[in-house]
């Protein structure tokens, strides 16, 4: 649901090296399968073999977890009409988009299976945080991937004009020649493949892929410090191991 809510409203074209729903089929059809798919997600939540107490407070935790991403997307509404915004400004964003569906997985695991309060702060607290490492690497897979292997169009996110935690840092070490010369390119439209590889060439120039690269590594370790909160098993060992494959993938 929300990939399909996404890619409308980001004007993406490819999806896992696929033309996006709304291509095939149009935006109409598309908004409402992503609507579709969203209340299927109550109706298995509410209909599954968990006590009722549980049930109650997994059906709410969705609920609340989905709009935190909706305020998310508004957020970067938001940011799309700004050119001034730094690093906190992305991150915030990306703790309520991409990390809130993250952390709403690894919650609602600990909630169906009866964990107790301490043990689903701490999986909500891992998801979430992981999911800002996943989409910090996956913005800099944007630009720097395969498209046959990372499945979207490279140089995606520039053309959309997204805000990001490379954009955030170039534009704060760059000269203020290079920095307009970035901002006339990020969010064109229009924008030509050549453009691309100059606002690339940018990032390249001042360092700001490895950062990015670095502050998701950063974020990796600290979702692997709240997940240690958890006795060892081999349930928080394979949750480990799936979160260095997010960070260190390469599509």
């Amino acid at each position: 649901m929300t990939l399909i809510h996404d890619d409308i409203e980001d004007q993406s074209e490819l999806r896992r090296g696929k033309p996006c729903i709304h291509k095939i089929y149009g935006v109409p059809v598309s908004i409402n399968a992503g609507d579709a798919m969203l209340i299927k997600v109550f109706e298995i939540a509410n209909g599954s073999q968990i006590p009722l107490d549980r049930c109650h407070r997994l059906v709410t935790c969705i609920a609340k977890r989905a709009y935190d991403i909706t305020w998310g997307q508004a957020y970067e509404f938001n940011l799309w009409r700004r050119n001034e915004f730094s690093e906190e400004d992305v991150i915030r964003l990306l703790r309520y988009k991409t990390g809130a569906l993250t952390g709403l997985a690894t919650e609602a695991g600990a909630i169906a299976g009866g964990g107790h309060d301490d043990q689903i702060l701490a999986l909500r607290g891992f998801g979430e945080t992981i999911g800002i490492a996943f989409q910090i690497i996956d913005d800099v897979l944007n630009v720097v991937g395969e498209e046959k292997h990372y499945g979207k169009e490279i140089g995606g996110d520039i053309r959309e004009g997204k805000k990001t935690v490379m954009a955030a840092h170039l534009l704060k070490s760059a000269t203020d020649t290079d920095r307009k010369k970035f901002l006339r390119i990020l969010g064109k439209k229009s924008i030509k493949r050549i453009e691309i590889k100059k606002a690339i060439g940018l990032y390249e120039k001042y360092g700001s892929i490895d950062y990015a690269k670095a502050r998701s590594n950063f974020y990796l370790q600290e979702a692997i410090q709240i997940l240690n909160k958890i006795p060892m098993s081999e349930s928080r060992e394979n949750l480990e191991l799936i979160a260095r494959f997010l960070v260190s993938r390469n599509y």
